[in-house]
């Protein structure tokens, strides 16, 4: 921090601070010396000298922030309908002769059932997300101050209540959650995960880029998922004459399978209507009932194991949706935002921990853009499952990507454990990638025409703070920062001997 003495107030260094709320700190652009005006260049300099013994002496994986990307916890689910669905398949009983779980199975009111909010069981799982998060990054050296933690969930109402109560896992429950909507317009190309910026440049995926994801056979796509579908099928318990049906040939047989798919550009169907995204719904609203804590989901006609199995239909989906193309339409903001802040938290941006919440496609832009792999303990690999966060801790002059989730039968027991997998950037190559090198990264990653004109800015301003702080120190302050990193190695190493 730099004290403003005529001001009387403390500014910071920042590229972008997203929020312009009153409350909210200003921008400050750094200093070099040959901006310096001559009555405050010895003060400025004493203050980037002092900054520079510092980073030198700072441990170089002590944990100082963190950008938390997360996914709501468990919902209930979207009924069957609308776009790309059957004209007579818009319910569940078009489907299914089995019985249909409404809003008291999940124990949920009726509103809250229909527009997809946390279900009970779901609403318990997420505080031990934040009571995890806080004792991991306790014991990685980060003093958390819920002062310095700034929050903002997606305007779904599920992102917020996931919001709040991860919030009161940390230990910040009094702590604001600010919303991605009109009130707060900037945050709406960084959260949503179907925003395009309109400028007639950054566009989502044509049919014809879509179908050549997979080379474009529907048929080859069905036949490739064709025993997840019929096993989808029969735990449905789809009869043969089920209305879905009205809609398809007379001479066409009444399954899933037999469905023609319809490109509809709808991220989360994987962009087609179809027997894949039809198949993947009930498997994932099925696997909705088992993390909500349902002993009888799938119509009993699943083991977790095999549901598990299914769900993977829906990663299918999800990997459809997250294609490169509209990976770098919808998740660029949200990526640059995340380099931007390591950046800033390096720099000692007072907003030292910043927590996102949205939705499983935001996450998977991400892996996309940074080319990352991931298995969570229980899931499919690369699956985005509820809860399940991608973390980037800054380390030092580092950043370290980590992913966060509960696996699906410690969701379903209520016990709510968390696991973790340190991923390796592969354009970065080693787990600690320095800061420099990540927001070099991801800005040969996003679609600069997909970026807000602020947001773009900011990413591409990038310097490194060594390079910002230490540019023109003479070396013997360099060694000097180095020597106290030394010196109290060697002072914990002798104190811990003693012992």
């Amino acid at each position: 921090e730099l004290k403003n003495s005529t001001k009387g107030n403390t500014e910071y260094c920042s590229l972008i601070h997203v929020s312009k709320r009153a409350h909210a700190p200003q921008p400050l652009r750094y200093l070099a010396p040959q901006h310096c005006i001559r009555n405050h260049c010895d003060r400025q300099h004493t203050m980037r000298v002092l900054a520079c013994i510092l980073l030198g002496a700072a441990r170089a994986d002590e944990m100082t922030g963190a950008i938390y990307v997360s996914r709501h916890g468990v919902r209930s689910p979207y009924p069957p309908g609308g776009t790309g669905w059957p004209a007579h398949g818009q319910s569940w009983e078009a489907w299914t002769s089995a019985p249909v779980k409404r809003a008291a199975e999940f124990g949920m009111t009726d509103h809250a059932f229909k527009t997809q909010e946390l279900t009970a069981h779901g609403k318990t799982l997420v505080k031990p997300l934040g009571a995890s998060a806080r004792e991991a990054w306790a014991a990685a050296g980060l003093e958390l101050d819920c002062e310095r933690v700034k929050t903002y969930a997606d305007d779904s109402t599920r992102d917020v209540q996931t919001a709040k109560l991860w919030l009161e896992g940390l230990g910040c429950a009094e702590n604001h959650v600010d919303v991605a909507n009109g009130s707060l317009p900037e945050m709406v190309p960084i959260l949503s995960d179907d925003f395009v910026q309109p400028n007639g440049i950054c566009k989502v995926a044509t049919e014809g880029q879509a179908r050549g994801r997979f080379g474009g056979d529907v048929d080859a796509l069905t036949a490739a998922h064709a025993v997840g579908i019929d096993e989808v099928q029969a735990a449905l318990e789809m009869p043969s004459d089920a209305d879905a049906c009205i809609d398809l040939p007379d001479d066409v047989e009444c399954a899933i399978a037999s469905f023609p798919y319809q490109y509809d550009a709808m991220p989360w169907h994987g962009l087609f209507g179809g027997p894949l995204y039809y198949a993947q719904y009930f498997a994932e609203s099925w696997m909705f009932e088992y993390l909500s804590g349902l002993d009888d989901f799938a119509n009993h006609k699943l083991t977790p194991e095999e549901l598990v199995r299914l769900y993977g239909l829906h990663v299918a989906i999800m990997g459809f949706a997250s294609n490169y193309f509209n990976s770098r339409a919808l998740g660029s903001a949200l990526l640059a935002y995340v380099a931007v802040s390591a950046r800033e938290i390096v720099r000692g941006h007072p907003e030292n921990v910043r927590a996102l919440f949205a939705h499983d496609t935001n996450i998977l832009y991400l892996r996309h853009l940074l080319d990352l792999d991931w298995i969570a303990t229980g899931w499919p690999m690369h699956a985005a499952p509820t809860g399940g966060a991608l973390v980037f801790e800054v380390r030092g002059q580092a950043v370290r990507t980590v992913f966060r989730a509960q696996s699906p039968q410690s969701q379903h027991s209520g016990e709510g454990t968390v696991d973790e997998a340190v991923l390796v950037i592969p354009a970065c190559g080693v787990e600690l990638c320095p800061v420099e090198d990540f927001v070099r990264v991801v800005a040969e990653a996003v679609d600069a025409d997909c970026l807000p004109a602020e947001l773009r800015d900011a990413l591409i301003r990038g310097v490194s703070v060594r390079e910002d702080v230490c540019t023109g120190m003479r070396p013997w302050l360099m060694v000097l920062g180095a020597f106290l990193s030394a010196a109290g190695g060697a002072f914990i190493a002798i104190a811990a001997e003693r012992r």
